[in-house]
């Protein structure tokens, strides 16, 4: 027809689904028009803005957009002379609520003024809130973002477990929802259920849920109370390991609602400066905040009816917060340092929603390293990371407390 005139004539090499049919949710999906997206990758040498108005002229066609580039949003790091390991100090009796041995380190959590140029207070009273709840695994959050590293030490009892596709047969769609042997959640940069771990999403993963009360590395804010009781991690992967990518991330939303997850964590933004999200995503969005917490047939499912999506606002210096940050679909997340002050390098503005704990950037020469925020790392280590992107799972994890 003349879509394929035209793609021809820009010498297209491929044209895919951006949603996949999902199984038995394929009828959910297609109220959303989810099965009438197509990417097209075409010549280079073509701008994108005359491929764009030419597929848009065409009879049935009602968006032709752009794919926008995307990136995460960890700020420029305070460089390091070697790995630091700061001097851990005694705890007072009945000081730390959990024994993990670096909790001390999070002063995000609790900040007792002790790390130079911080503030007593400058946390998120998170001592506090665990009186009331440490997370349940009722709630679970998709970590959109590189791979989380499922094995960890201090986050392997807090990952999402797909029981039929783990005890189900290798290669075949266990559960129906159109992906095999997504046991732990799906990496849609390779298009492959072997999730493969990077260092951004373990971290961000880490200051959600990693594991409360075991003994070992650092807490999680939904971590739990350390008898299975913490909000559970689904990995959804849409960066390369230690890259930007072009992944089908819009698919995530639909994965992660039709999955069981009612929280969508989002540490990353367009890499450009745009002014709204492409009609593809905020389908996505929609779908997610509709349907999460809900079955195919419409009774509740989850501990929620219907999902929360929270994204960082981003690191450009600027007073606009990045899309898709920016849509009002969406809690929008700026960056504090240890001493109530804005991170340098944390956009803001009428579109933020909230201030969380995110870590003092290298133009932020009054603290040292440990002015960042200190969670997992892949290879079973943990180290300190900066920015909006570290700002938004504090705030993912008190969705998760609240849910």
């Amino acid at each position: 027809g003349d879509i394929d005139e035209v793609a021809a004539a820009f010498g297209a090499t491929e044209v895919r689904r951006v949603f996949r049919d999902g199984g038995r949710f394929a009828e959910r999906r297609r109220r959303y028009g989810l099965h009438l997206w197509y990417d097209i990758r075409f010549d280079e040498e073509i701008p994108v803005s005359r491929a764009g108005a030419e597929f848009a002229a065409l009879p049935g066609v009602a968006y032709a957009e752009p794919v926008y580039r995307i990136q995460r949003l960890d700020a420029a790091a305070i460089p390091a002379e070697a790995l630091y390991e700061p001097p851990v100090p005694a705890a007072e009796e009945g000081q730390w609520p959990f024994d993990d041995p670096m909790l001390s380190q999070q002063w995000h959590y609790y900040n007792d003024g002790t790390i130079s140029g911080t503030e007593a207070g400058a946390d998120m009273n998170l001592f506090e809130g665990w009186k009331t709840t440490a997370g349940s695994p009722a709630v679970i959050v998709a970590v959109t973002d590189s791979g989380v590293q499922f094995d960890h030490e201090d986050l392997a009892a807090n990952m999402w477990v797909n029981e039929a596709e783990l005890n189900g047969t290798a290669g075949k769609d266990d559960d129906g929802n159109g992906y095999r042997d997504d046991i732990h959640g799906y990496d849609f940069y390779k298009k492959s259920p072997d999730v493969e771990p990077g260092e951004h999403g373990t971290h961000v993963a880490g200051t959600i849920a990693a594991v409360n009360d075991n003994g070992i590395g650092v807490s999680g804010v939904a971590g739990g109370t350390g008898v299975g009781d913490g909000a559970r991690l689904m990995s959804c992967q849409i960066f390369a390991p230690n890259d930007a990518s072009e992944s089908d991330y819009p698919d995530v939303y639909r994965y992660a609602a039709d999955n069981g997850a009612v929280i969508s964590q989002n540490s990353w933004g367009y890499s450009q400066m745009y002014s709204a999200i492409p009609e593809d995503m905020a389908v996505a969005m929609d779908y997610f905040i509709d349907n999460a917490g809900i079955g195919p047939d419409g009774e509740q499912t989850g501990p929620m009816k219907g999902g929360i999506i929270i994204f960082s606002a981003g690191n450009d210096y600027s007073s606009r917060p990045s899309f898709p940050g920016a849509d009002d679909r969406v809690v929008c997340v700026t960056s504090m340092m240890p001493n109530y002050m804005k991170a340098g390098y944390s956009n803001f503005g009428d579109a933020a929603d909230i201030f969380a704990p995110g870590g003092a950037g290298s133009t932020d020469t009054e603290f040292s390293m440990e002015g960042q925020v200190y969670s997992t790392d892949i290879t079973d280590a943990y180290g300190y990371k900066a920015g909006t992107s570290m700002a938004c799972p504090h705030v993912s994890g008190i969705a998760a407390l609240i849910v």
